[in-house]
């Protein structure tokens, strides 16, 4: 992937009690700058976690889209297998669309990989 961007495949998200959205992924190196998701509504957001880490969130549930949508900012917490390794807020940006060609990325929408299963 020659686009300087990362995929991250395994990740969750949860909803805390109060409303809060909190994204779980693998743990990752180098520290986090300003951490900040965009985020169109569709299929997948960037997470720009530093100056030099771009990382794609690869199709977002769409029965978290509305909620992802709607959050100011979510608590991004890396995990090494089971143990959390650190949490910070990420703050969201909303965009009209994000300027990806994401088939260049070999990515395809929620439905379509749902239909290649």
């Amino acid at each position: 992937m020659s686009t300087g961007y990362t995929t991250e495949k395994s990740f969750y998200v949860a909803e805390g009690d109060e409303g809060e959205l909190y994204i779980f992924l693998k743990a990752k190196n180098d520290t986090p700058q300003a951490p900040k998701i965009i985020y169109d509504g569709k299929d997948h957001a960037i997470f720009l976690r530093n100056n030099t880490q771009k990382i794609i969130l690869d199709y977002i549930h769409p029965d978290i889209r509305a909620k992802l949508r709607c959050a100011p900012q979510v608590v991004i917490v890396e995990t090494i297998l089971e143990n959390i390794k650190d949490s910070y807020v990420a703050n969201m940006q909303m965009v009209e669309s994000i300027p990806l060609d994401w088939g260049q990325i070999g990515l395809v929408s929620w439905e379509e990989a749902a239909l290649a299963e």
